[in-house]
């Protein structure tokens, strides 16, 4: 634990040393930015640098130091205030040389010079293409020869389930009748005789 919190204390440092962002209006003196701060142009920029000093491309892994390409654009992709009050932005010489050598102390003015390493092209940003409506046409249909047999063969069906339904529902009845008429036969003087009795107990 002690090695990974000695190992993050450059980096937090160097996080802070960095050009704070501040916003246009509260720059005393403003630098043109050298380079475009679009993401594409940032990150041309960035691995020009990279592979020119390097001999590779980066990595562009999260925390992985030179190879973090999104943490170098995001520190630089914008304007802030260096150490002589000047506010610039962009990928310079600065950016180049913090991200190749690590020193810390650099001469604030490197923000006015272009970086040694430049893109062999411009990045090429497509412009965004709008999405093409698609054409509603509603869709009308004239029965088929076989939907037509289709809705016939259903409506027999619905015929035939609704005659079952009402025969069922007719035997039901009969039965309920039935049960009815031997509980009045043979249950009622039972039950008759009973509360009589149970009336002449108390």
């Amino acid at each position: 634990m002690k090695r990974l919190l000695a190992a993050l204390i450059p980096y937090t440092v160097s996080l802070l040393a960095l050009a704070a962002p501040a916003h246009a209006e509260t720059c005393p003196v403003k630098h043109p930015a050298l380079t475009a701060l679009d993401r594409a142009s940032m990150a041309a920029a960035y691995e020009a640098s990279f592979v020119g000093a390097e001999g590779r491309t980066p990595t562009w892994t999260r925390g992985a130091g030179k190879d973090d390409g999104e943490y170098w654009i995001a520190v630089s992709n914008h304007f802030g205030e260096f150490g002589d009050g000047i506010c610039r932005a962009g990928w310079s010489r600065y950016w180049e040389l913090k991200l190749t050598t690590g020193v810390e102390a650099l001469d604030p003015a490197l923000g006015d010079q272009p970086a040694r390493f430049q893109p062999e092209r411009a990045p090429i940003v497509p412009p965004p293409v709008p999405p093409t409506p698609s054409p509603q046409t509603p869709v009308v249909s004239n029965p088929a020869p076989a939907d037509t047999a289709v809705l016939a063969a259903i409506a027999d069906l619905k015929a035939t389930m609704q005659a079952e339904h009402a025969e069922q529902t007719r035997s039901i009845g009969e039965a309920l009748k039935n049960i009815g008429a031997f509980a009045l036969k043979y249950l009622a003087p039972e039950i008759g005789a009973w509360i009589v009795g149970h009336q002449m107990a108390k």
